[in-house]
């Protein structure tokens, strides 16, 4: 009789093979840690109903900006299509296809309420012929777009919370970036710098709640990356960076492409960009695996010996006393070479995918952050207490100012 601990062979005929049931060997241990090292996870699949549930969201906060203030810059300006009768038409079309779009999805899932409603009054707001006075018109539709906004809420956060969370954020994005370009200057009593930081301040922590509830529903890199762009935006204003309506609406509105998937985060980065944040990622790595041998000495060494006797393993066999020893011990801590190698493989695959991802959406944020006025270079050094934000986004606001000045190409308008 064998015990479980032991290696038992059944033969079957030419073409049997071994069934291992104990510790194993250092081979075995070698081949589960390459095969669990090159098995990268595969994340949740975004959704994208959600960027459009974001892309409506802000639409309707740009109607109800339009009909609060009676204002007109912050929607996108088409060719010929400029004046505000056809741009208030325009935004009106966006809300009725993402609507109907949403409406039919709901539809297909047999979900227990519709946009049906929400529809018809989105097409009341429409603009048959163009009225003597445009703005004062558009204006008398502030309570149907309030109506359409609480409609569409209450539908989305009866049904599908993803969706209900995705049009909210779209809205308090809209609500931050428009609000100091629309607001007439005669009810401002502080500089437009200020009215800036005080709509980032008040919308941030709402928005940084949405874009983590959402990083696995909205488009690839998006979530993570906005909200990394979002806190450069919040740490500069706070140290005193003064930043104009115009350049934060210019900035909401690439917040807004990347969310709506209208393109891809990735779609602006450089080789530069990629051989940047390899680096991040390998010095990174380093740093950990400092950290991890001032921390564990005694047990490295004891690695180091198991390790030392696997090479022996390798070249001389597994039948020697050394290989019955670490065998041994093995089995009274109830391990195996293969289960050794699985842990550390899966363990070294999360960790390099966590970091590289990590690096690539701050990549992205670094490559589409409009700041015109960061902080300055010596109150970002590591032992300056000028500035009370964390170390970490110091940082990142360094490198920020690094990747703008070293790399031509990064948009600034």
């Amino acid at each position: 009789m064998t015990s479980t601990g032991d290696t038992k062979a059944t033969k079957n005929g030419p073409g049997s093979s071994a069934v291992k049931n104990g510790p194993g060997t250092i081979s075995d241990a070698l081949t589960a840690f390459e095969a669990q090292a090159t098995k990268l996870p595969a994340g949740p699949a975004p959704d994208p109903n959600v960027a459009v549930a974001c892309a409506l969201g802000w639409a309707v906060g740009d109607a109800m900006t339009c009909t609060k203030y009676q204002a007109f810059d912050h929607l996108v300006k088409v060719p010929e299509l400029d004046d505000p009768f056809d741009q208030w038409n325009l935004l009106v079309n966006q809300i009725i296809s993402q609507c109907g779009h949403l409406n039919n999805h709901l539809k297909s899932t047999n979900a227990d309420f519709d946009l049906s409603d929400q529809l018809k009054i989105a097409a009341s707001l429409s603009l048959g012929s163009t009225p003597g006075d445009v703005k004062t018109v558009i204006g008398d539709k502030n309570v149907t777009v309030t109506e359409l906004h609480t409609g569409i809420l209450t539908v989305l956060w009866s049904v599908a919370s993803p969706l209900a969370k995705a049009y909210q954020l779209g809205h308090e994005m809209e609500q931050m970036c428009a609000t100091p370009i629309a607001e007439p200057s005669a009810t401002v009593s502080t500089e437009p710098s200020a009215t800036v930081s005080a709509s980032v301040q008040s919308h941030n922590a709402n928005v940084h709640r949405l874009l983590t509830a959402l990083a696995s529903k909205l488009p690839a890199n998006a979530a993570h990356a906005t909200d990394n762009s979002l806190r450069l935006w919040s740490a500069s204003l706070s140290a005193g960076g003064e930043e104009s309506p115009q350049d934060l609406l210019l900035q909401g509105r690439r917040w807004h492409d990347v969310l709506a998937g209208d393109v891809s985060g990735k779609d602006g980065l450089r080789l530069t960009d990629y051989v940047a944040a390899a680096d991040s990622v390998a010095g990174k790595l380093g740093q950990t695996a400092r950290q991890v041998v001032a921390r564990f000495k005694v047990w490295l060494i004891v690695a180091l010996i198991v390790l030392a006797g696997g090479i022996v393993l390798i070249v001389v066999g597994t039948k020697g006393a050394i290989g019955a020893g670490i065998t041994a011990v093995l089995a009274a801590f109830g391990l195996t070479w293969k289960g050794i190698g699985d842990f550390f493989g899966r363990a070294a695959a999360n960790a390099e995918e966590q970091l590289w991802d990590a690096e690539i959406d701050w990549a992205i944020a670094y490559r589409f952050t409009v700041l015109r006025h960061a902080p300055a270079d010596n109150q970002l050094k590591p032992r300056s207490k000028e500035l009370e934000i964390d170390q970490p986004t110091k940082e990142h606001l360094r490198r920020y100012k690094q990747w703008k000045q070293n790399s031509p190409d990064v948009l600034t308008s």
